[in-house]
């Protein structure tokens, strides 16, 4: 039966009145949010003191700039030898964001954004090598990302916002040098993103991104800002990443070239052909780097969700695989200055990510950075299993098969279940080092699952696209987990939550809403998603937590606050945690502490501990 607009105002009003009251601490804002237990922060506490490190690139003296956390934020860092001291060079407030630098013997200072305070948007600045002082840069437009070097290491361009707030310009500075950014080049009716310059900083390697239809790379005069178009006998769909191969003539580029997954190719632009580098590879390419003089190349796949890296000796024709990384996720990939270092950030479930060099020549991989865990012993750590489960609709002749990750503690079942949702447009689950999932598993005892609904990344265009015309078809996808979830001896159908995360929101909403009766809650944590689009939305009334940053670009604030008026005026129990000086992610670690703490507080609830 349909309930009237009155019914609905009384039933909000009556959830309101059983809410926790709305407060402030800090830079936090809890609404609805009842006090979480010494006890329970007790046993969260030890799972939230580790710490990551990621590689930003190689500096002029051949140690490498890092970030990791230093107190309560990400700082910048410079190591100079395998598993050496941590030097750090960054003191501000707030978190390093973005950061980069250049292993040219001219760079004279590092860029880098950091998170603004509340309320704030993020700030440009630059660290100085001479004198370890660090300024602010006054811009043009705000940073829209990637900082990318000159060859001499003098200048850093990068694209951001035009004035028409819909397109993005280039823009330049010298880290070290100046404190303001000129414009470099103009948008018009482009969106611009830089993907490299020139070996002799003539012309910078661009890519439009305001056309959809086809990729675009073009050629801009980094003294004037003219443009070129670079030629295509035939454009690919979608240009992913490309620079300038060390030859001087040619381009790599990973690209959309009409098949199921992103390739590595090699460009002549001159002769205008284009020579496939990993066609027999049958997944998407994620990330390349090539050595300064050409000889090695490198290429990341990825693999079902497991990164797997490729080093290419040209000149030996011969190709070598580096034994003993972490298997899950490669970040950053880079060269050294002369060609014979590889730096790599990677990570796995029960690895945070750290920072790895390779060594092509000897083949020898040497670990730079052993980021702690706290005092959790490592022993503890959860390592996944990937199963598959049938879905409700038919692909190959049989039914369709979608992959999950699933993770279970150690103890006899049953045990309630986690559905974590990171996985939709442009996204999927992976293999990675997550701490709330690890804490879930080993302190709560849930069973978290991680699937990879239709629309998602990494299986194929033809994949990624099933989710682009009927997005409610990934919500049957969740309905079909649930009953995969119903016949396994060790999960209790009877206690699951739904976690949608990112692009995952709109799925989970639209699942806590669909299947009312067969999940105990939801928590939507940076949710994309909007409560008008959300199908079947006057049915989703069972408990919500909600976790924002105030400063989201990508998931506008109001939306989140919509999500919470509705579910409430639904009758819902709706907790709802912001943080004013977060964005897309959370960062902090005073806020990652409340969020975590706050989600095992409503977990513990609908697991009835």
């Amino acid at each position: 039966m349909r309930r009237s607009y009155p019914a609905l105002v009384l039933a909000a009003l009556v959830a309101m009145s059983a809410q926790a009251a709305r407060e402030e601490r800090g830079t936090l804002v809890l609404d609805g949010v009842p006090p979480v237990s010494a006890t329970l922060i007790e046993r969260a506490r030890p799972w939230l003191q580790g710490r990551a490190a990621r590689f930003n690139g190689w500096l002029p003296d051949g140690s490498m700039l890092i970030t990791t956390r230093f107190a309560d934020t990400e700082q910048l860092h410079r190591v100079a030898a395998p598993l050496g001291a941590r030097e750090q060079l960054t003191f501000a407030d707030d978190a390093v964001l973005e950061a980069t630098a250049s292993s040219a013997p001219g760079a004279a200072g590092v860029p880098f954004l950091t998170a603004g305070a509340a309320g704030a948007p993020p700030q440009l600045r630059a660290w100085r090598i001479a004198d370890n002082s660090t300024r602010r840069i006054a811009a043009p437009v705000a940073f829209g990302g990637p900082f990318v070097w000159s060859p001499d290491g003098k200048v850093v361009a990068f694209s951001g916002a035009a004035v028409d707030g819909v397109h993005r310009d280039v823009v330049a500075f010298e880290p070290g040098r100046t404190q303001e950014a000129r414009l470099l080049v103009a948008a018009g009716a482009k969106s611009w993103r830089v993907l490299d310059w020139s070996a002799d900083g003539a012309r910078l390697l661009l890519v439009n991104e305001a056309n959809s239809l086809q990729g675009e790379l073009w050629l801009a005069d980094a003294a004037t800002g003219g443009i070129t178009p670079v030629p295509f006998e035939t454009a690919p769909r979608r240009i992913r990443s490309a620079r300038f191969a060390p030859d001087g003539r040619g381009i790599y580029l990973v690209a959309d070239f009409g098949g199921e997954f992103a390739q590595l190719a090699y460009l002549d632009p001159v002769a205008n052909t284009l020579r496939p580098i990993t066609a027999e590879v049958p997944w998407d390419i994620e990330r390349f780097a090539v050595s300064p003089d050409g000889r090695y190349l490198a290429f990341v796949a990825d693999a079902a969700g497991v990164s797997r890296l490729t080093v290419i000796d040209q000149i030996a024709r011969n190709e070598l695989a580096p034994a003993g990384l972490p298997e899950g996720r490669i970040g950053e990939l880079a060269f050294d200055r002369d060609g014979r270092r590889l730096a790599i950030t990677a990570e796995s479930p029960r690895d945070p990510p750290d920072v790895y060099v390779y060594e092509p020549a000897g083949n020898s991989l040497a670990r730079w950075t052993r980021s702690e865990l706290g005092p959790i012993d490592a022993a503890a750590l959860t390592a996944p299993e990937l199963i598959g489960f049938p879905t409700w609709d038919r692909a190959n002749g049989g039914a369709r098969v979608l992959p999950a990750w699933v993770y279970k503690p150690r103890t006899p079942g049953p045990h309630p279940v986690l559905v974590r949702i990171a996985s939709g447009a442009g996204e999927q689950a992976r293999p990675v080092f997550d701490t709330f999932t690890q804490f879930a598993v080993n302190v709560l005892g849930y069973a978290v699952v991680t699937p990879n609904v239709r629309g998602a990344a990494g299986y194929g265009r033809s994949f990624s696209a099933l989710g682009e015309t009927r997005r409610e078809d990934a919500i049957r996808d969740i309905g079909s987990l649930l009953v995969w979830i119903g016949v396994q001896g060790d999960l209790d159908r009877s206690r699951v939550v739904l976690m949608g995360e990112s692009q995952g929101a709109s799925v989970a909403l639209g699942s806590l809403a669909q299947y009312s009766d067969r999940v105990a809650g939801g928590i939507v944590l940076s949710g994309v998603a909007s409560w008008s689009r959300i199908p079947n939305a006057r049915a989703l009334r069972k408990p919500l937590l909600v976790v924002h940053g105030v400063q989201d670009t990508v998931a506008p604030v109001f939306e989140a606050e919509r999500l919470v008026a509705g579910a409430r005026a639904n009758g819902a129990e709706v907790w709802y945690l912001a943080a004013k000086d977060e964005g897309h992610e959370i960062r902090a670690k005073v806020n990652r502490d409340a969020w975590m703490t706050t989600a095992a507080a409503f977990l513990t609830r609908l697991a009835g501990r």
